[in-house]
């Protein structure tokens, strides 16, 4: 365990060494560490998940580091392309960076973190020359497989020479949700600044923290994202790196994402928009000590509620599955002490999932397929964040009442 772990003990943005305990969820299995069988799961090893606030430049960040090598083993499955909203989301993300910074027909795109190159397709499909580099080997290989030059590898200096040889200099380079999850944040700043021609443009879009702490979806927290962003802190360290930062906005994807626009220059600007949008930053939740102190036991009362309203349905013997076997699932179930006794399975779209079980709980995963066999009273949606996506899977697939319950953010419950 002690060599599977380290302490992060410096800031991972500012490099500042007064990090201050801010939540602790305890030891929790590695989400995405899905099992072969019901044994293995059960014995699946838990890990401390806690996240410390830098009280130089309040970046917010994990307490504890598991290695790489553990988190994106051959149990790492997650696609982006499952998504039907995501694939949305990618067209037009590259029709906004076409419009924003020109790139388009023969440019050359790079994603760091490319995944099954979903995002990358989109501005293929517009022209573009594109490079995704991503360390997980399913989701590269089926970006290979599809036509999307994919290198399996972490992205780091090797990997830009790499890109560089094969096709110089990146006009636009991009990352979704990823960078919470690099170890060594600063190096993949600097070698994305050496990626760029000199005017080139960085777009990246990560979960903002500011949703998470409004809206209480506490289940993004979790061994892969070492980070938790807010733009001052990011405004701050890329600045001064060289880029400008031209563009800061807020969209829904994965519950709240926010997504920075910068470009090359060597000047370390802040323009007009995004100043504006830090200064409304600073009057938001992220400053307010009453509310962050309060945040944790907002969720230990609505995590309480859910498992009292499953707990009720058990107990009068109804039927009860999951749709959806995110990385997030792991805490959520944690959280609401939730285990095989509440939820009989699980089904998944992604059929790298089905066949597995759940760590720790155990509950076994199985293909979506297996909602035709089965009469469930009640519905849980794990994957709430495509939960509208779930929902239209389900009307008219029974033929007789079932409640949904969507935990996150607002624990709702309603009728197909």
């Amino acid at each position: 365990m002690n060599e599977s772990v380290r302490a992060i003990v410096a800031c991972r943005l500012c490099g500042g060494g007064d990090l201050q305990p801010y939540v602790d969820f305890g030891m929790v299995p590695l989400g995405n560490n899905l099992q072969q069988s019901q044994e293995a799961a059960r014995a699946a090893d838990s890990y401390p998940l806690d996240v410390n606030r830098c009280s130089v430049c309040g970046h917010f960040q994990l307490g504890n580091a598991v290695v790489p090598d553990l988190l994106y083993a051959t149990n790492y499955t997650y696609l982006s392309g499952i998504g039907a909203s995501f694939v949305k989301h990618f067209g037009e993300y590259a029709e906004w960076a076409a419009a924003q910074t020109g790139v388009g027909a023969g440019s050359l795109v790079v994603d760091v973190g490319s995944n099954d190159g979903t995002c990358l397709k989109a501005f293929q499909t517009r022209g573009a020359r594109v490079c995704g580099v991503d360390p997980a080997s399913l989701a590269a290989g089926i970006a290979n497989e599809n036509g999307v030059e994919t290198i399996n590898a972490f992205f780091d200096a090797d990997a830009v020479a790499e890109i560089i040889r094969r096709h110089g200099q990146a006009d636009f380079v991009t990352s979704h949700n990823v960078l919470a999850h690099v170890d060594d944040l600063a190096a993949v700043f600097r070698n994305i600044h050496a990626l760029l021609k000199d005017s080139g443009h960085f777009a990246f879009e990560i979960g903002y923290f500011r949703e998470v702490l409004r809206t209480g979806c506490f289940d993004t927290i979790y061994h892969e994202h070492l980070d938790y962003h807010h733009a001052a802190p990011l405004a701050r360290h890329l600045t001064a790196l060289g880029f400008d930062l031209v563009d800061l906005s807020v969209n829904n994807v994965q519950g709240g994402s926010l997504r920075l626009l910068l470009q090359k220059t060597g000047k370390g600007d802040i323009r007009a928009q995004a100043e504006d949008f830090l200064a409304e930053e600073r009057q938001s939740v992220l400053y307010d000590d009453a509310f962050l102190v309060g945040w944790k036991a907002r969720i230990d009362s609505q995590m309480g509620e859910f498992h009292r309203i499953l707990r009720n349905h058990a107990d009068s013997g109804a039927a009860i599955i999951a749709y959806g076997a995110p990385t997030k699932a792991t805490l959520l179930m944690k959280m609401a002490g939730l285990g095989g006794d509440e939820v009989a399975f699980v089904v998944e779209d992604n059929i790298h999932k089905a066949g597995r079980f759940l760590p720790r709980t155990g509950v076994a995963i199985k293909p979506s397929s297996a909602l035709d066999d089965v009469k469930p009273d009640v519905i849980v949606i794990f994957a709430w964040n495509f939960a509208n996506d779930i929902i239209g899977k389900l009307r008219g697939k029974f033929d007789h009442p079932v409640e949904i319950v969507v935990p996150l953010p607002e624990l709702r419950k309603l009728a197909l």
